[in-house]
């Protein structure tokens, strides 16, 4: 295992040095802790360990009654359609306790996509309830999580 990641190396003005040769970079240096959150609406993008389903897995715990939980929450299956589930899910994680970190080096690919029906209700708040409910729902959500 191998926890670092090999680049070319350049000089300061960015132009290669000798070709083939490889320096290591330390990824653990540049991860960047986020201490706290400004908002209770964030909603960055996370990657965590699914939710596995069998008890064999080195990513499942026990919980004081002795069942067997998955490590990451699942969705809350109250949050629907559209609004507030990652915003659900970002708050979950950091009640339980996880550590939030800035990856500098890496990247993800959001993929543009129509605008969808479930959008088209939210944003119809004259029309539909959808948007008021899932307001209304996270808050009380937040004190549930508290309890």
């Amino acid at each position: 295992y191998d926890d670092g990641d090999y680049r070319e190396p350049r000089t300061e003005a960015g132009d290669k040095k000798k070709r083939g040769r490889k320096e290591k970079i330390d990824l653990a240096r540049k991860i960047k802790s986020v201490k706290c959150f400004d908002s209770l609406r964030y909603e960055p993008w996370v990657v965590i360990r699914w939710c596995p389903s069998s008890s064999s897995s080195k990513y499942i715990e026990k919980g004081e009654d002795g069942r067997i939980r998955p490590v990451a929450p699942y969705f809350d299956e109250r949050f629907h359609g559209y609004g507030k589930n990652k915003i659900e899910m970002t708050s979950h994680l950091r009640f339980l306790g996880y550590e939030f970190s800035i990856l500098p080096m890496s990247f993800i690919i959001h993929q543009p996509h129509p605008v969808s029906k479930a959008k088209i209700v939210w944003q119809n708040v004259e029309g539909e309830d959808l948007h008021y409910d899932m307001d209304s729902l996270y808050p009380k959500f937040l004190r549930e999580l508290a309890m």
